[in-house]
């Protein structure tokens, strides 16, 4: 089952201001088994085939390519630890989504976390310069850390909070720093172009991915019903995959700034994606009695997207309903694979 046949409508839809610059090019995506890298590379082969770019992909992550991949003669494969180095590709664009994305992952891998966003990263930026590659650099809106009160959304201008002891710090900061060391590349000429991500979600996650919206998804399947960490009150704005892909690709081949906010324009509490995911499975909602989030959480963070917008145009973003709904569907037919049904 790859992505592409199963977002087939979505990824048809999705509209880049200047495609042409893709073609007889050799793009390095990195984190190719994570949700953005998994989906980049299964939309630039589907734009690939459909429209004759003669586009090399180059493609790592840290183990084997996951099944949902697709296999050309175009597309070449690298499996290994980033941390640990690697070959000294030949690329025109990098779009570096390689990172422990997850509260779980990142508290696992504390140092290397660091690393990957950090010291590897600036390898990566080395080679991207030998190459006179252009380069996209994924950070987070947790480079924000805690928004103020009373205060309704960041922009691009905002420079953060974020407590450097919080356990969370440890992929906030180090994404921070990622930006930090962009700026270094950046004034020597290079071309990089950074996004600050909100809450991506869809079709492409792992069955074992632990954010919030697919454990959701998971528990209501399997278990019959959501029991929520704590009472889900704070906001999210979500942005399901092929949107934030479309709003990557954009930014990477025609971005005019250098820092994006990436996000879209559903804003819900986390109760009430659950609720919505609930409803959908046909089960309850249950708080606990006691709060088990994960300390540093930021309370509401709301990306402000006008610099896109007044840029690209607003995406037709897809109703976070219609995501969630399709969320389920991926995540359920994982897990008939895995059930070899």
């Amino acid at each position: 089952m790859l992505l592409m046949d199963f977002l087939k409508d979505e990824y048809d839809a999705i509209k880049l201001k200047e495609r042409h610059k893709l073609r007889n090019k050799t793009v390095l995506i990195t984190g190719g088994n994570g949700l953005i890298g998994s989906n980049i590379v299964n939309y630039l082969q589907f734009l690939n085939k459909k429209e004759g770019l003669n586009l090399k992909l180059l493609v790592h992550s840290f183990s084997k390519p996951v099944e949902w991949l697709p296999v050309d003669e175009n597309i070449e494969y690298f499996s290994s630890d980033l941390n640990a180095g690697f070959p000294e590709w030949k690329f025109d664009y990098l779009i570096n989504t390689a990172t422990y994305g997850t509260p779980k992952k990142f508290l696992q891998n504390k140092l290397q976390t660091i690393k990957l966003n950090t010291e590897t990263y600036t390898k990566l930026l080395e080679l991207a310069r030998l190459n006179n590659a252009t380069v996209l650099q994924m950070s987070s809106s947790e480079a924000y850390g805690q928004v103020p009160d009373g205060r309704d959304s960041v922009d691009e201008s905002y420079n953060g909070d974020v407590c450097t002891f919080a356990p969370r710090a440890i992929y906030g900061e180090s994404k921070r720093l990622s930006e930090t060391i962009s700026k270094v590349f950046i004034d020597e000429g290079m071309d990089i172009k950074i996004i600050r991500l909100a809450i991506g979600y869809g079709a492409g996650v792992k069955y074992d991915d632990s954010r919030f919206i697919n454990e959701f998804i998971k528990k209501a399947i399997n278990n019959g019903e959501i029991v929520m960490l704590d009472e889900g009150k704070v906001l999210r704005q979500l942005s399901f995959i092929t949107d934030t892909i479309e709003m990557i690709l954009n930014i990477t081949l025609s971005g005019k700034e250098r820092i994006y906010n990436v996000g879209g324009v559903d804003i819900k509490s986390i109760r009430e994606i659950a609720e919505v995911i609930a409803q959908n499975e046909g089960v309850e909602v249950k708080l606990p009695e006691v709060s088990t989030s994960v300390g540093g959480t930021p309370k509401s963070l709301i990306l402000d997207i006008t610099r896109y917008i007044n840029e690209f145009g607003c995406p037709d973003f897809i109703p976070y309903q219609k995501g969630l709904a399709k969320t389920a569907e991926w995540i359920k037919e994982l897990s008939r694979v895995k059930a070899g049904v």
